[in-house]
């Protein structure tokens, strides 16, 4: 059993080719793929499906994420294949059969489903400076039942230590700290900055890290991300646990 001080290294790049993918379960979904397809992923495909058993996994198929507003049952028909195929499934809905996702998000909220994608999409389909590969996000999420998502973007000086406290605040205010057992976290900055990484910075994520529960298991990695703006960061988890929904 890994502890909260061990790192995992790079494997998706180096794999390729992999197929990471989306599938949106009517047409109600259709909005959420565009988006997606707009992330230009070369690893990712992404689609809507409105038949569900003319959708089964192939041998390439590593990760399927299965988003639906509706149509659960044909999400869980969909869900069920990829799963009994040993692919890593997530579930992005209301109502899933837990037997037919390897784990599904804790806060199913329909708007924040196209970052809740890219969170889990961008560190197995980028370079990282410090790398996160499949295999990582297979560890720390295979078999979980739930996983949960939060991100924050910080400005300026102490930009790491405040979005650092804002992630810790919202694990221990709403309990979800008691009930984690694997957290990735991830820290993105413009290459371009305008104040680039310092090693205090570092320190403090850390120290965030020094500060978990020694029960969690932790990867972490760090990535350039052009998009952000040049003064700042961005600081996003994925925490999982078979007991995450009880916290």
């Amino acid at each position: 059993m890994m502890n909260n001080t061990e790192i995992f290294g790079r494997d998706c790049l180096m794999d390729l080719p992999v197929s990471f993918r989306v599938i949106g379960i009517g047409e109600d979904t259709a909005d959420i793929i565009e988006t997606v397809k707009s992330y230009g992923y070369d690893c990712v495909e992404a689609s809507v499906i409105t038949n569900p058993y003319g959708c089964i996994p192939t041998d390439e198929d590593k990760l399927v994420i299965i988003v639906a507003r509706d149509n659960e049952s044909h999400a869980n028909t969909i869900a069920k294949t990829f799963h009994d195929a040993g692919v890593l499934t997530l579930g992005l809905l209301d109502d899933a059969d837990f037997d037919c996702f390897d784990s599904v998000v804790l806060e199913p909220i329909y708007t924040e489903y196209p970052k809740f994608i890219k969170a889990i999409l961008q560190p197995i389909a980028t370079q990282g400076m410090i790398d996160y590969g499949f295999n990582d996000l297979k560890t720390n999420l295979a078999d979980t039942r739930y996983f949960f998502i939060k991100s924050v973007t910080s400005y300026g000086n102490g930009r790491v230590a405040e979005a650092v406290d804002f992630i810790k605040s919202a694990l221990t205010s709403s309990n979800l700290i008691k009930t984690i057992e694997w957290i990735s976290i991830f820290l993105y900055f413009n290459r371009d900055g305008q104040q680039p990484l310092a090693k205090q910075e570092i320190t403090a994520l850390s120290n965030f890290v020094s500060d978990l529960p020694k029960n969690i298991n932790v990867i972490w990695a760090a990535y350039p991300d052009d998009s952000i703006k040049k003064e700042a960061i961005k600081f996003s988890i994925i925490s999982a646990g078979k007991d995450l929904g009880n916290g």
